[in-house]
Order: C-alpha cells, then sequence, then structure tokens
C-alpha cells in the first residue's frame, strides 16, 4: 500500500514538475549554445511543391538524450530515449521510465525501488500524470507535414516544418520538428504543443533537444511492457479505500 501511494505521488510530481517547464522550454531548448538570440528558421518558397506532404515519419532504430529545460537558473533535465517503430521508452531517472506504445495509446511507467522490485502503472495518453514524450508524438494515423524553412541548431543544418499528427483516436497534435541533415532527417529539436487540464484546456508548448545519436538496434525487452501493470484508476481506489477505512 505505501507502494501505491509513492506511485501516486511520484505521478503527481511528475505532472507538475511537466506543466512547470512547458512553457519555459520551448525558450530554454531553443537557445543556441552560446547563448545568442534566437533566430527564425528562414523562410521558404511559397511554390505549389513546397507545400504539405503525407509522408510518414520513418526513423531507424536508435538511442539518444533528450534535454528538456529545467526552469530558470536550473540545470537542464536529461533523459535516455530509445525509439524503435514506433514505441518510445523515456528514462526520466535511472529508476523511472515511461514507455510509449503508440499501436494501442498507451503510457506505462514502471518504477524501480531500493529492493530492486519494480511497480507498473498504465495510462492512457490524455489521462494526467506524466511528461508528454515530444518524439512520440510526430507518431500517429495521419501525419501533414509544411516546409517552414530552414536553421542551424548546434552546428546541425537542419529542414524545419511544422508538423500535424493525427492519433487513432482522432486527437491532432501539433510541433515543429528540426530534421538534422548531419542524422539522416532525425529530429534535433522539437517544439510541441500541449492540452494542459481544465476546463478551457489551454495549450502550452514543451521543447526538447536530441544528441548524442546511436543507430543500433533497440533491445525488444526495453520496449515490452512489465506482465502486470495497474490502470492509474485503479491506483487510486485502491489508495483512497484504504485511507477511508
Amino acid at each position: 500500500m505505501r507502494r501505491l501511494k509513492r506511485i501516486r505521488c511520484a505521478a503527481g510530481a511528475l505532472f507538475m514538475l511537466a506543466a512547470s517547464v512547458n512553457i519555459i522550454a520551448a525558450q530554454e531548448a531553443a537557445k543556441p549554445a552560446n547563448g545568442s538570440p534566437v533566430q527564425e528558421p528562414a523562410k521558404v518558397a511559397s511554390s505549389p511543391s513546397a507545400q504539405k506532404s503525407s509522408e510518414p515519419f520513418n526513423f531507424p532504430d536508435f538511442t539518444a538524450i533528450q534535454k528538456i529545460a529545467g526552469g530558470v537558473g536550473a540545470r537542464p533535465l536529461l533523459m535516455k530515449v530509445y525509439f524503435s517503430g514506433s514505441t518510445v521508452r523515456v528514462e526520466l531517472s535511472p529508476k523511472i521510465e515511461n514507455l510509449f506504445v503508440t499501436s494501442t495509446g498507451t503510457v506505462y511507467r514502471v518504477e524501480t525501488y531500493p529492493d530492486e522490485t519494480t511497480s507498473c502503472v498504465s495510462m492512457r495518453r490524455d489521462q494526467i500524470g506524466f511528461m508528454p514524450s515530444p518524439l512520440e508524438m510526430l507518431q500517429g494515423v495521419k501525419v501533414e507535414r509544411t516546409p517552414a524553412g530552414t536553421d542551424v541548431v548546434d552546428g546541425h543544418q537542419c529542414k524545419v516544418e511544422d508538423v500535424v499528427v493525427t492519433r487513432a483516436d482522432g486527437k491532432a497534435m501539433k510541433s515543429k520538428v528540426w530534421e538534422s541533415d548531419d542524422f539522416n532527417g532525425l529530429p534535433i529539436k522539437i517544439i510541441s504543443d500541449v492540452e494542459q487540464p481544465g476546463p478551457d484546456k489551454p495549450v502550452a508548448k514543451i521543447g526538447a533537444l536530441y544528441g548524442d545519436f546511436k543507430f543500433e538496434k533497440v533491445d525488444p525487452a526495453l520496449l515490452t511492457p512489465p506482465d502486470k501493470c495497474m490502470p492509474t484508476e485503479k491506483t487510486y481506489k485502491v489508495v483512497e479505500h484504504e485511507i477511508v477505512k
């Protein structure tokens, strides 16, 4: 029971963390390494042939380091990410990871305790309690990609696109993506719109930089959800029931 309470607290804390960085992440992540002002990507000619493309992103297996701004004066949050097919694993820390399985629209949070036992909570992507993955937000059943110019990020020449991805549930997700020529079109920077909880569903932004790419097959075991994983609604019901008793 104490473990379930810790899961609930961890989910709340991580959501608060996500909410605190969403607004500033795009500004911080977009800054060049030398701290100079951010320049808008160069505009592209508005010719019909340079308009929208419906070609989905088709990335090879890779691992990388994801950097998200941690707030004013705080160190950036560094996370290791694994990508294979349309599944993304994000290691928020050595003991906490999120597994985004696009094919089912499910997110699994796995936490490892000091005694090496683990717990797993599953949730839908529209539920509160986890930091979204800009990389996973590029995966869906329909993709619209509109050229938005070129830019240089950390010394890498990039093609910039405005991207709208529609998921299987019909929800559309908007991102601006910097695709590096040096890394075969992999995104080196992503700024995504994230819908926040509330009656008006305000939209904030989360920005991420990617680096230290390694093109290698990801171990399937790292992308497989645990056999036993409790839906997040049940963890709340169990905890609330015990508190009443």
